[in-house]
């Protein structure tokens, strides 16, 4: 596909192809430990995902396609080996720029994050059941869910506390020591059954 570039010097925005390339649970996990890393190779990738590396490929290949991932083929002592890094499109506008695209936005990644969360989050349950975790593990984790209200200098600080949240969390993902954990934060507006129905006012 081709590559497309903003004209007014703003970021161009994600195309109806990549939403599509990130629908599927995997990629998305994959895509996210990539740009976490910055580098990775298919061993990285199958130890961290649990998967086998022929499994990853395809969905490597349809990433790439889309300048989601990008690749460096590496030389060294031994064979060849391909080394996967963010693409370009990782750093565009998270919002659908095509009418074909109608429905994807940040809220729709938003949707797929949560599902993709809801799968890991059973996955721990189930583990914890066969005790296949250490004691300590099972008191590694914590949720919190609130309805609240904020007015808009509120938002900009609670938007500000997310964002040293996730610089942490981003620096010791860079380190990798200790263990996976996965850390979600997502704040968005509430609305009602008939507001949903009837069209939110501005």
């Amino acid at each position: 596909m081709s590559t497309p570039t903003a004209t007014d010097g703003a970021r161009p925005s994600w195309t109806a192809a990549q939403w599509e390339a990130i629908s599927s649970a995997h990629r998305l996990q994959l895509l996210q430990f990539i740009e976490g890393a910055g580098r990775a190779t298919i061993k990285d990738l199958s130890g961290w995902t649990g998967r086998t590396g022929t499994s990853l490929y395809p969905h490597l290949e349809i990433l790439e396609a889309v300048h989601l991932v990008a690749v460096e083929i590496e030389v060294g002592k031994g064979r060849p080996r391909r080394v996967y890094m963010p693409g370009p499109a990782v750093a565009w506008e998270r919002q659908a720029s095509e009418t074909a695209s109608e429905g994807h936005s940040s809220i729709s990644l938003g949707v797929q994050l949560l599902s993709d969360l809801g799968l890991r989050l059973r996955r721990w349950g189930k583990a914890r059941v066969k005790k296949a975790v250490e004691a300590r593990d099972l008191h590694n984790a914590a949720l919190v869910s609130e309805t609240t209200w904020l007015d808009d200098q509120q938002l900009q600080e609670v938007n500000a506390k997310v964002n040293e949240l996730m610089s942490f969390v981003r620096e010791a993902r860079a380190q990798r020591r200790g263990k996976r954990h996965n850390v979600a934060v997502y704040h968005f507006p509430d609305v009602t059954l008939r507001e949903a129905r009837d069209g939110v006012p501005e």
